[in-house]
């Protein structure tokens, strides 16, 4: 972070349609690249690109809806379709020109709506890992990403515990990666949050990919997590119909380690441990035949994990629009 302010960056808020949307913006050195992180995450999510990313764009990082700084939303409007029409007055009021738009993971989904929707104001789409066709219930919840679903619903339908970090270390899958440490990972947890109320989950031996969104999910609002569980998410969304629509010039990365690992997307229990399997990216492309793919043994954090590629990625797809 102590380089994303050296690059320039500052943090900033405005309000689009009543709602505090918070922000993140770089200096003006290029062609505008708006950047939507994923569920459960914040902008500071993309640190490790901003920097390079500011060399040649004027880069905006926004907290979705229900993340980080930016307003909690009115439960029915936790949609796809809604939070991307925020999103798209947000690139008239405050951007005022059309964006190279970078989408991760749910972020990714908006960027899809975004470019089939306003086309006017997409100027080319990098879609990071969505979760095309898995996270539509019932798949979703045989796949780790529908885990917070269900999570964040069973979260809402209790009393016992009002603290969604907690629950959700309790709760969730998230060590299930770490076989027989998951145990004495998910006690460290307990504790650490016990001695450090008020302050996100820290676990200095694990991948600081995990710690990252551990910060995310200390501002999320599980009702937006919740959304997914009965496909309220997808309520005026059609994942077909809008990557028809879209025009812009565009790239899909898509993650497969599990599969390059296991030679499988899929655990012994039928779980997808990926956003996608390969029949899913082959519909994707069915519908964006002129889209570069981009393979990579990657989690699903791809601009976190493997900041060269997704930066490469952003750059290759701005040589075709300028």
């Amino acid at each position: 972070m102590t380089l994303v302010r050296d690059a320039g960056f500052t943090e900033k808020w405005v309000d689009v349609d009543g709602y505090r949307t918070n922000y993140a913006e770089g200096p003006d050195r290029g062609t505008p690249l708006l950047l939507i992180h994923g569920q459960g995450s914040r902008w500071q999510d993309y640190q490790r690109v901003l920097p390079e990313l500011a060399e040649r764009h004027h880069v905006y990082a926004i907290d979705v809806y229900g993340h980080g700084g930016s307003a909690r939303l009115p439960g029915d409007e936790y949609t796809n379709a809604r939070i991307g029409e925020l999103v798209a007055r947000f690139v008239d009021e405050v951007i005022g020109t059309p964006v190279l738009l970078a989408g991760h993971s749910s972020g990714g989904l908006t960027a899809t709506w975004l470019a089939a929707v306003r086309p006017d104001l997409v100027r080319g789409v990098v879609l990071e890992d969505p979760p095309y066709y898995s996270s539509i219930m019932p798949r979703a919840a045989q796949t780790t990403g529908g885990d917070m679903a269900r999570v964040a619903h069973n979260f809402l339908g209790q009393t016992r515990e009002r603290n969604f970090p907690r629950y959700y270390i309790e709760n969730s899958r998230i060590f299930s990666f770490f076989g027989p440490l998951a145990r004495p990972i998910t006690a460290y947890s307990h504790r650490y949050l016990r001695a450090h109320p008020g302050r996100p989950l820290e676990v200095f031996f694990l991948p600081p990919v995990l710690n990252i969104f551990f910060r995310g999910i200390a501002d999320f609002d599980p009702i937006f997590g919740a959304a997914w569980y009965d496909n309220g998410w997808y309520r005026g969304f059609d994942t077909d119909a809008s990557l028809a629509a879209i025009t812009a010039p565009a790239v899909l990365i898509h993650t497969n380690y599990w599969f390059q690992h296991r030679k499988s997307y899929y655990d012994e229990n039928g779980v997808l441990m990926a956003a996608m399997d390969d029949k899913d990216v082959g519909k994707v492309l069915a519908h964006l035949p002129a889209a570069t793919l981009v393979e990579v043994a990657s989690g699903h954090n791809v601009h976190f994990e493997r900041p060269d590629i997704f930066v490469r990625a952003v750059r290759e797809l701005a040589t075709k629009i300028e």
